[in-house]
């Protein structure tokens, strides 16, 4: 069994600096890391912190001198949100808190955890969108709450943040829903269509969201029948399903499946080191020239998690060439007896 860290072993260095720290204290009901992660997230160094014997899991960040406490505590939310969206789960805040040391709040618990070793980060999305930030706060929100109106509710409103007008959110449902993924999802969607509901849009946000949010009139959902409960967990996969489908496809947001699937993180690398303008002029085929491009730095090879491998070490920029969208690079070692190419 692994053993869980003490506290003093992981307030060390970065993490021992001493300045004014916010900490959100995570609720433990999904995987959690074994060790601290240093994640950059919008220009700000975002610690990751373990499960720590008798203390909360936690995300923490330093905040900059003179900045506002307040704006920080968003980023750090926002932050836990895209990594909710990246891990596929539910991350619920218990609190946050802040201090002089990133200090995550005392428990008694040193078992029952879920254990991993770290969190994939080297694909981290970062929307300017306010409207797709929001979705991913709410998609964070359902997958991590164990109630099945609360749950299908903050699913409901990702699609109301994907689309505003309920008539085109409607028909967004009717034309994507037989599309959805997932077995959970496709068997939630298979049995309501065998109790006869044809307009699935219609009775998502008739029985369910306005269900859930309102006790005016029928339907309504009485928290005290177990009937109307069994009846939402059955058909929450389905609101999930369709809410991880509108962040993708109309906020732009894509899920780490899609990145894998396409390979596109394996450009991710590139492209920080080219800027976003530079791929901005290659995403419209224009011609990079001298003054557009950026200097190309020495670069290391190697597999994620491994040690470094000596021939692919100190790579230096060779040779460079451009056909419209697609920019080709030719990276060789210092003693010229390996090269590397590499197309953007």
């Amino acid at each position: 069994m692994a053993e869980i860290p003490d506290q003093k072993d992981i307030i060390v260095g970065e993490l021992a600096e001493r300045g004014y720290w916010v900490v959100a204290n995570i609720q433990t009901s999904s995987f959690w890391p074994m060790k601290a992660q240093r994640v950059r997230y919008r220009g700000v160094t975002v610690w990751i912190l373990p499960v720590m014997k008798n203390y909360f899991p936690a995300v923490a960040l330093r905040v900059p001198d003179g900045k506002s406490r307040e704006d920080y505590e968003l980023l750090l939310m926002r932050f836990i949100s895209t990594l909710s969206w990246v891990e596929k789960k539910g991350l619920l805040v218990d609190e946050l808190t802040g201090g002089s040391l990133p200090s995550p709040m005392w428990r008694e618990k040193e078992t029952g955890f879920s254990l991993c070793q770290e969190f994939e980060t080297s694909y981290f999305p970062e929307p300017a969108s306010e409207r797709a930030m929001l979705a991913l706060a709410l998609m964070r929100e359902g997958r991590g709450l164990n109630h099945p109106g609360y749950g299908f509710l903050s699913f409901y409103r990702v699609l109301e943040a994907a689309f505003p007008n309920g008539r085109r959110r409607r028909e967004w449902i009717t034309a994507n829903v037989d599309t959805i993924q997932g077995h959970r999802g496709k068997e939630a969607l298979a049995a309501l269509r065998a109790k006869g509901v044809v307009d699935v849009g219609t009775h998502l946000f008739e029985s369910g969201r306005g269900a859930v949010a309102h006790a005016r009139e029928e339907p309504i959902v009485d928290p005290d029948n177990p009937s109307h409960a069994r009846r939402l967990w059955q058909e929450l996969p389905i609101m999930a399903a369709l809410a991880e489908m509108a962040i993708e496809q109309e906020l732009g947001v894509e899920t780490a499946h899609t990145v894998w699937q396409n390979h596109l993180y394996e450009l991710a690398g590139i492209k920080e080191i080219l800027g976003s303008d530079t791929v901005a002029f290659l995403q419209s085929g224009e011609p990079i020239t001298d003054q557009r491009l950026v200097d190309i730095p020495v670069i290391d090879v190697q597999i994620r998690g491994k040690a470094p491998y000596a021939p692919l070490t100190g790579m230096i920029i060779k040779e460079i060439g451009q056909q419209a969208h697609v920019f080709h690079m030719c990276f060789a070692s210092a003693d010229g007896r390996v090269r590397l190419e590499r197309q953007a």
